[in-house]
């Protein structure tokens, strides 16, 4: 029989620890190992405690001292002893079926790597948000799918352990770590779809993907993967690395013309220096941008006397 390990991840989650828990020891094809990696101050470690004694041989708890998510990730994978490893943020939730799901989607398909599912995103209530899909992603999902969409974040996949091998998380790259990872899978072997919501993501402000810090080390993170790896890659690794840089700086085009000015000044500066071409291509190289009420007063008075 197939084990599987779960790895959570676990820093100051005391609100949200025993949901994330309960909700792998409920799936309908059990977890045979459930590694908690903490580097809390709170109560997390104490709570989790409490389930490794209730569920002895199948829930670890490996305290370390502080480190960023891939370093966790890596402790645990080292520590891993699954034929199968899955990866569960501390803030959300599986659904119960998910495991059995993907496990059977990778028995159905020998060559893939791993197998992904939807997600919903919820704020307190599982179904305060009516657990709408917020991005659909694909079956077999290219190179490309992979990192441009993003759909394989860590909480979404379950992954064979001899595809993963000595592969681990870049401890370099802190933002947009999950996706570099999946890609390194994707050049491996194939990803399969089970095409139904199965995890519920907690959204809440403590959350470090809300920021604008992330999204640009995020974007940074898959460009330099791609710079670092054309040779693998091949000839796909440039147009991949261009379109990616192209897509950001339109991104930050909309921003400006959407008058989403919050960080943008400083926004541009990164872009000058991650995607230099395709900055120096946009109209913002030569746009001076001003506070947001400095816009608000010229489209006021615009407005007047065009009527």
């Amino acid at each position: 029989m197939d084990s599987v390990t779960v790895i959570i991840l676990s820093h100051n989650a005391a609100a949200y620890i025993r949901s994330a828990l309960d909700s792998a020891l409920a799936q309908t094809y059990r977890p045979a190992q459930i590694v908690v990696v903490d580097d809390s101050t709170d109560d997390s470690p104490k709570i989790v405690e409490e389930y490794v004694k209730r569920e002895a041989g199948v829930v670890e708890l490996l305290r370390v001292p502080p480190c960023n998510v891939s370093k966790a990730r890596n402790i645990a994978l080292d520590h891993a002893s699954g034929d199968f490893v899955s990866f569960l943020d501390a803030d959300d939730i599986w659904l119960p079926t998910k495991t059995q799901k993907q496990l059977a989607a990778l028995q159905a398909s020998p060559d893939a790597v791993g197998a992904y599912a939807h997600y919903f995103d919820f704020i307190d209530d599982i179904d305060d948000l009516g657990r709408r899909v917020p991005r659909h992603g694909t079956d077999d999902p290219a190179l490309r799918d992979v990192i441009f969409e993003q759909h394989m974040s860590s909480s979404t996949v379950l992954v064979r352990a001899s595809a993963i091998g000595r592969l681990r998380f870049d401890e370099n790259a802190p933002h947009g770590e999950d996706t570099i990872f999946m890609a390194e899978l994707r050049l491996k072997g194939r990803w399969r779809l089970v095409d139904e919501p199965l995890i519920a993501k907690r959204i809440h402000s403590a959350q470090a993907s809300t920021s604008n810090k992330h999204r640009i080390r995020n974007v940074e993170t898959r460009l330099n993967w791609l710079r670092r790896n054309a040779d693998r890659i091949g000839p796909q690794a440039k147009v991949l690395h261009d379109d990616l840089a192209a897509s950001f700086v339109g991104g930050l085009e909309s921003h400006y013309w959407r008058r989403d000015l919050t960080d943008l000044k400083w926004m541009c500066a990164e872009a000058r220096r991650i995607a230099p071409v395709q900055f120096g291509r946009s109209f913002l190289v030569r746009t001076r941008i001003y506070p947001r009420w400095v816009y608000r007063l010229r489209d006021l008075l615009g407005g007047k006397r065009a009527g």
